[in-house]
């Protein structure tokens, strides 16, 4: 019972002080609320070391049973030990070998990933400007407006083009943005208290 009750009275505990600290202006409190912060920062250092030895667990097992596509493997543990190595032995992510490793290797990779999105954001917006419904044709009807009043031809077309594409995206667009972000907030307000009351325990599965 205790091993169920204490992880649940840590929390809460923890997390109200971290909460007083941006609305009480005291010194012991501050110094709790910073306390706590710097230990979740060491906890969250070592969660990464042990997902790091997981990671290579797992795939130095699938090397040795020669699952398939093991050969993968070997490449992710030979590039995990390249750069431990290279960023121990250098002094770090600022070391000019980790910079060029970033440069040459990293960059080029989240390039590729990201010029890869592009088709499939094609494919999206192909699927979306299929009009089925009333909401579907204002849809498309905004999205050629906001698109051509971003070219240039669109002046050419139409001088007015630019200003009521300035207008979809300051009024409508916002709106929307707004109430996306309003939506988030109040859902990470209603998740936080729901951990802080105990009703949610993400910390103790």
């Amino acid at each position: 019972m205790i091993s169920r009750i204490a992880p649940v009275v840590v929390a809460i505990t923890a997390g109200l002080l971290v909460l007083a600290d941006f609305f009480i202006d005291a010194a012991v409190v501050d110094a709790l609320g910073l306390y706590l912060i710097r230990t979740a920062s060491v906890v969250t250092a070592f969660a990464l070391i042990l997902g790091l030895t997981n990671v290579a667990t797992v795939h130095f097992r699938k090397i040795v049973n020669r699952d398939k596509s093991w050969g993968y493997s070997v490449v992710l543990l030979g590039a995990l030990a390249f750069t431990l190595t290279a960023g121990v032995l250098t002094g770090g992510p600022g070391s000019a070998l980790m910079r060029r490793v970033f440069d040459s290797v990293l960059f080029p990779l989240e390039a590729t990933i990201f010029s890869l999105l592009a088709f499939f954001l094609v494919a999206a917006v192909y699927r979306a400007f299929r009009v089925k419904s009333f909401e579907s044709g204002l849809f498309v009807v905004f999205g050629i407006i906001v698109l051509l009043g971003q070219m240039p031809v669109g002046a050419v077309l139409w001088d007015q083009l630019p200003l009521i594409k300035d207008w979809v995206l300051d009024v409508p667009a916002l709106a929307g943005m707004r109430g996306i972000l309003l939506g988030v907030g109040l859902g990470t307000a209603a998740t936080g208290m729901r951990v802080l009351m105990g009703i949610d325990r993400p910390y103790a599965e």
